[in-house]
């Protein structure tokens, strides 16, 4: 699913940048689906509304931001600036937008216009930390799939799972102010891990950037992700490196060298451990 189609909402397109588009809205008991897009920006990436948008902006709708890695900021209207760091979800309104542009090395996010189809409380300007996003990823893999198989019965179970998540996403939201201590941690330095993946970050230096022992480090990481401090990291620059080598003009060297590993090789065999093949095999694959 890499490079262009020939249907898009924003004229400014990159290499990698999936504009999963709908000829109609679909509805379900929850939302009706104006747009979906899953994008890997690069630094050059930038909208401006409504100059770069195709689709007239529809007063009553939503726009849900999920960012999965690197760093996105938004410009609202008032002026005032969004930040947007790996495993964050917000929700905006569309009319509120300025402009939005990659900050950084990419920003790999899912952009998703919908009008709520019956009353639906959503939080608006308030971000929530998604620690454990490996489910989301998968399950909006899978909305992906559907919608791309331009079969309506598909097209509307594609915008069920939507509807879930976004529910899911809310409560996420709401539940923010009522996390214990711990929580609270452990999202706020996931939260600045991910704004700096091109960093080496040790286990004390987190430790340290908590406040906290290793050891109690370890506890809170292993309750809340299911990985160790280390482990969580190394996936989380991993997962970088895959998207990053799906951008046209990286090769597996550069890419390595970005992310601070401390050779082609090493970054090879961690690449290899975690996704069951090698990184030149992504670039085969773009070709």
């Amino acid at each position: 699913m890499n490079g262009k189609i020939q249907f898009s909402h924003v004229k400014n397109e990159t290499t990698y940048n999936i504009p999963l588009v709908l000829e109609e809205n679909v509805i379900s008991s929850g939302i009706s689906l104006i747009s979906l897009w899953h994008t890997l920006a690069d630094e050059s990436y930038r909208v401006m509304w409504p100059r770069d948008k195709k689709k007239p902006l529809i007063a009553n709708s939503w726009v849900a931001v999920y960012t999965l890695q690197g760093c996105g900021k938004i410009l609202l209207h008032d002026n005032s600036e969004i930040t947007l760091n790996g495993n964050c979800v917000i929700f905006l309104k569309p009319t509120d937008i300025k402009s939005y542009h990659c900050d950084g090395l990419l920003w790999e996010q899912y952009w998703m216009e919908f009008v709520p189809t019956s009353v639906m409380e959503i939080p608006l300007l308030q971000q929530a930390i998604i620690y454990n996003g490996d489910a989301f990823k998968n399950e909006l893999n899978e909305v992906a799939a559907l919608i791309a198989s331009r079969n309506s019965l598909k097209n509307n179970l594609a915008v069920a799972f939507l509807t879930k998540i976004i529910y899911q996403w809310i409560c996420l939201i709401v539940e923010n102010g009522t996390k214990d201590r711990q929580l609270i941690q452990i999202e706020k330095l996931i939260s600045h891990l991910h704004a700096d993946l091109q960093k080496q970050w040790s286990v004390a230096e987190m430790a340290q950037w908590m406040q906290c022992s290793e050891q109690y480090l370890r506890r809170l990481f292993l309750r809340y992700t299911g990985k160790t401090p280390k482990e969580y990291y190394l996936d989380a620059r991993l997962d970088l490196a895959l998207s990053l080598l799906k951008q046209e003009g990286n090769s597996v060297s550069s890419v390595a060298d970005m992310l601070n590993f401390f050779d082609s090789f090493h970054f090879s065999k961690a690449f290899k451990r975690k996704f069951g093949y090698a990184p030149s095999a992504v670039l085969r694959q773009g070709k």
